[in-house]
């Protein structure tokens, strides 16, 4: 009988825990070819290249701006969705010679939702169309 209540509180806590998955994409800007061992940071005007490109982006979407909120260094914009029940979150930063954009959702089942797969693909897509001082974008 103490067997049964032991595996029955097991099973309990373990129903009570659930899983928890959150959907992780990193895009990364990284420096032209020829500067990527000269360059030490990133310059003003690509973090605000990219600061507008996201800025664009969650307008259109009525993302809201939560960049004041944020507690990470070198922060260049971040972005949530409110009110929504699986809401998406984009935060740009600088690291090192790089610029890191970091979109996470928390999704109702595992994978990846239409919405994450749209709003990682248009980020990229701008990205590239903006990136005529030769930086170049990559997804991990």
């Amino acid at each position: 009988m103490k067997h049964w209540i032991a595996c029955l509180t097991l099973l309990t806590s373990l129903l009570a825990a659930g899983c928890d998955t959150v959907n992780h994409s990193q895009l990364q800007v990284l420096p032209p070819k020829g500067e990527t061992k000269a360059r030490v940071t990133v310059p003003a005007s690509e973090r605000e290249s990219v600061k507008k490109v996201l800025t664009d982006i969650a307008t259109k979407l009525h993302f809201e701006d939560r960049t004041q909120l944020s507690l990470m260094p070198e922060i260049i914009c971040s972005f949530a969705q409110p009110d929504v029940k699986y809401p998406m979150r984009v935060v740009a930063w600088v690291a090192k010679d790089r610029i890191c954009i970091d979109l996470f959702q928390r999704p109702p089942e595992a994978g990846e939702t239409e919405a994450y797969r749209k709003l990682r693909d248009e980020i990229m897509s701008e990205l590239e169309k903006n990136s005529g001082s030769g930086s170049r974008s990559s997804a991990r």
